[in-house]
């Protein structure tokens, strides 16, 4: 498929084929989020699931502080998966958290 795609690229100058945006899982345990790092390639879309596994934990909430200083928040239903899509412009370390930022985790961008 990919291939086609280039093809067609090189000969009517059509936009090259795009991936779907890698998937992260992250679970939210009762020892926190799971995995508390994950690693993920600069200027690349990627989707994280964030899925609350248990209503013994502060995380009924995710805060993810973007580079810029903008957050982005959302509500982690008990079971039900949250995405949140983004594109990390540059190599750096961010981070994701709780609404009251006891339960942390770690984005590292490369």
């Amino acid at each position: 498929m990919k291939l086609v795609a280039l093809v067609l690229s090189l000969v009517f100058g059509l936009t090259a084929y795009a991936e779907a945006p890698r998937r992260i899982a992250i679970q939210v345990t009762r020892r926190g989020f799971d995995p508390a790092e994950i690693k993920v390639p600069a200027k690349t879309p990627v989707t994280l699931v964030f899925t609350r596994k248990t209503d013994a934990t502060c995380a009924k909430t995710i805060v993810l502080t973007l580079d810029d200083g903008k957050k982005i928040e959302r509500a982690l239903p008990l079971d039900t998966p949250v995405e949140i899509a983004a594109t990390f412009p540059k190599a750096g370390t961010l981070g994701y958290a709780c609404s009251m930022n006891m339960t942390k985790g770690t984005i590292v961008v490369q």
